[in-house]
């Protein structure tokens, strides 16, 4: 396998092409992005060469199915992935209401339901870190949203709200709204978000895909394209198609 100067060989680990693993001693050449040449070595001459160290490479990793453009809308705000109890879901939280004392909403999400016991987190402890605007916090898989009272509030959600067809206003023994709005309870508030711009999408679809692609996620599908996540989300293909417009999606991407 002949190389120039612009390549990279992987070499000295096993090589799966995603039907079987290759006979021993394959390496894998690459110029600008693109696999040219899969077979034996030959002189690496002055390609950089990459020591699997008897380590595995494997093609891209396909996600079949993903929401990439919602995910990365928070990960621009509140990301609260990167932690994982209670005490540093509130301390992110306030940290970062402190640093945008412009923001109109503390927008974000990603906490996870273990976090809490039986999932359900509380308004007061997000009250006590953020109480001066409205909060709407997504939990990890998205089919509920944590918020304030001040959310609450607005939404008009109290102890006489009835449940929606579709989701559910956890509630305390008194009956008081807790904070925890499950499924179409959560669309109550987050038909009160800002609206996002194009750029805001068009940003939200590169944090994603850069978030994607650094875990070898190469392609996807996104699981809702056509139709609106919610009143305050846009149609994902309208960024999908600037994006591939403009060269930078980077991924190979199909829509359900």
């Amino acid at each position: 396998m002949a190389v120039g100067h612009d390549d990279l060989v992987f070499c000295q680990g096993r090589v799966f092409d995603g039907r079987r693993f290759l006979p021993p001693g394959t390496c894998v050449r690459v110029r600008g992005g693109r696999i040219t040449g899969v077979g034996p070595a030959g002189p690496p001459g002055s390609a950089s060469v990459v020591d699997l160290q008897g380590g595995t490479l494997l093609p891209g990793f396909i996600d079949a199915h993903v929401h990439p453009l919602f995910a990365g809308i928070n990960l621009r705000r509140c990301d609260l992935h990167d932690v994982v109890t209670a005490a540093e879901y509130a301390d992110l939280i306030a940290v970062y209401a402190r640093d945008h004392p412009d923001e109109e909403w503390i927008l974000g999400g990603g906490w996870s339901l273990e976090a809490f016991p039986g999932g359900l987190p509380d308004r007061q402890a997000l009250d006590a870190v953020v109480s001066d605007r409205p909060a709407f916090l997504p939990n990890r898989d998205g089919h509920g949203a944590w918020v304030n009272s001040k959310a609450l509030a607005l939404a008009g959600i109290d102890r006489s709200t009835p449940d929606p067809p579709d989701g559910r206003i956890e509630r305390d023994a008194e009956g008081e709204p807790t904070g925890m709005l499950q499924e179409g309870a959560a669309q109550m508030v987050s038909r009160l978000l800002p609206t996002a711009t194009d750029d805001d999408w068009d940003q939200a679809l590169l944090a994603a895909q850069g978030r994607l692609l650094s875990l070898g996620i190469t392609g996807w599908q996104d699981a809702i394209v056509g139709r609106a996540y919610g009143d305050e989300f846009a149609d994902p293909m309208d960024a999908y198609l600037r994006a591939a417009q403009a060269g930078t999606l980077l991924a190979n991407v199909v829509g359900a």
